[in-house]
């Protein structure tokens, strides 16, 4: 004969601090199995922008327009973050249309959020993510004229749930450098 199964009850101490780490740990669980549930919890860093569209107007330095709507959305895998960006396609700023995409993923290698945008003309930018509280900082090699190679960075700046500043230039020890672009994404209204 078998020794009967004893169940712990609520009154004892011990037991009602177990039960507490037991409520603690499942709150925990399912809190945790709600974030992944969302996708890569290292990506979270663009849950704000997700299933929007944001929208930016401004002037580079050297007076040209810019005109950016930028889409982001998981990936069907949930694990990695998709972007479709909307700008002109023309250099007369007449032709708006889909211009690049783009695919941010999670590098268990180097630890790090590596992203990659191919435009409608075949170019290819690829580089590293790097997050400051609610700040996304895009960083990577610009080759320009003569295979001049710049270091650059582009930064979302989270000013409030539906505006972003968007920064573009390059950086040194997370100072600014020199500025091409300064302007503002806002979350378009349905």
């Amino acid at each position: 004969m078998s020794a009967p199964i004893v169940l712990p009850t609520l009154v004892s101490n011990s037991n009602e601090k177990s039960m507490k780490r037991l409520f603690a740990l499942a709150a925990l669980s399912m809190f945790t199995s709600a974030v992944f549930a969302q996708g890569n919890i290292m990506l979270m860093p663009f849950e704000a922008l997700m299933n929007a569209e944001w929208k930016a107007e401004g002037k580079w330095k050297n007076g040209t327009p810019f005109k950016q709507e930028v889409s982001y959305s998981w990936a069907d895998d949930q694990e990695s973050v998709n972007m479709v960006t909307k700008s002109y396609l023309d250099t007369t700023f007449t032709d708006f249309g889909k211009f690049s995409t783009g695919v941010h993923t999670w590098d268990t290698i180097s630890n790090s959020i590596k992203f990659k945008v191919e435009d409608v003309h075949g170019n290819v930018i690829d580089g590293n993510v790097r997050t400051k509280v609610k700040t996304i900082m895009y960083e990577y090699v610009y080759v320009g004229e003569n295979d001049v190679k710049t270091y650059m960075t582009d930064a979302l700046i989270w000013i409030k749930p539906d505006k972003y500043m968007f920064k573009v230039g390059t950086m040194k020890d997370d100072e600014w450098q020199e500025v091409y672009l300064e302007t503002y994404f806002f979350k378009k209204k349905d």
